[in-house]
């Protein structure tokens, strides 16, 4: 799949419609390994699981962008970005990564699925030895 053809809709799913925090709600863990499993050419996902194209996955949720996990050299684009990864900027990342992070050296096109992308993230909060617990609905 090329990255050009989803241009079009680059703009629409780097602002995904519904909160994650809505999405999670209804999110299955299980489901989103699953669907995880699409990114598996390029990331592992095991507790100290060596990096491939992408970095290993494990302690994603709440991890600095851009920081050496394991000794992989992330872009500049996502060391230049900043800050933790919380589950809003997953939830924008997983849907446009070009689109959150302009020059990130990551080539998929995105999930643009939100109960596919809610699923997945809620996978990624699994994988620690002290599992993030999911946010609640705004109210």
């Amino acid at each position: 799949m090329k990255e050009d053809e989803h241009a079009g809709g680059a703009k629409e799913a780097s602002a995904p419609a519904e909160p994650i925090e809505k999405l999670l709600q209804t999110a299955s863990a299980e489901k989103g390994a699953a669907a995880a499993k699409k990114c598996a050419a390029c990331h592992t996902f095991e507790k100290g699981g060596p990096n491939r194209v992408g970095p290993n996955l494990w302690d994603t949720v709440n991890e600095k962008k851009g920081e050496g996990k394991n000794g992989f050299n992330f872009s500049a684009a996502m060391k230049q970005k900043g800050g933790t990864w919380t589950f809003d900027d997953l939830n924008k990342f997983i849907a446009n990564p070009k689109g959150f992070v302009p020059g990130t050296a990551m080539g998929f096109a995105g999930i643009q699925r939100d109960s596919e992308r809610a699923d997945v993230i809620a996978y990624l909060a699994t994988l620690a030895d002290k599992p993030v617990p999911l946010p609640t609905a705004a109210k």
